[in-house]
């Protein structure tokens, strides 16, 4: 709910006309799809080779737990927390392979 209220708020602050129902509708496919781009960056930083990062990207993308989760309209925290996990652990693999966090 909070991370609707953020994008609802800043959606408007920059004047972007939106509902709130619009929002939450649209709030789980858009995670989804960050999802499948910080499972192939999480992918790519652990093994080096983006083929397998993309393979990752491919199987989150497809597997049906997460596609009954991640549908338009399906309104719940899943999907940004799964994402929120997967990019964690990137940013992690990340600062341990170059030694610094930025």
């Amino acid at each position: 709910m909070a991370t609707s209220s953020f994008i609802f708020k800043l959606c408007h602050f920059l004047s972007f006309p939106v509902d709130i129902k619009e929002v939450c509708v649209f709030l789980a496919p858009v995670f989804s799809a960050l999802t499948a781009l910080s499972s192939y960056l999480l992918t790519r930083e652990a093994t080096g080779r983006s083929e397998a990062g993309l393979f990752s990207a491919l199987f989150v993308a497809v597997v049906p737990a997460y596609i009954t989760r991640s549908v338009a309209g399906s309104y719940d925290n899943e999907g940004v927390a799964i994402f929120a996990l997967l990019f964690t652990f990137y940013l992690y693999i990340k600062a341990i392979n170059t030694g610094s966090l930025l």
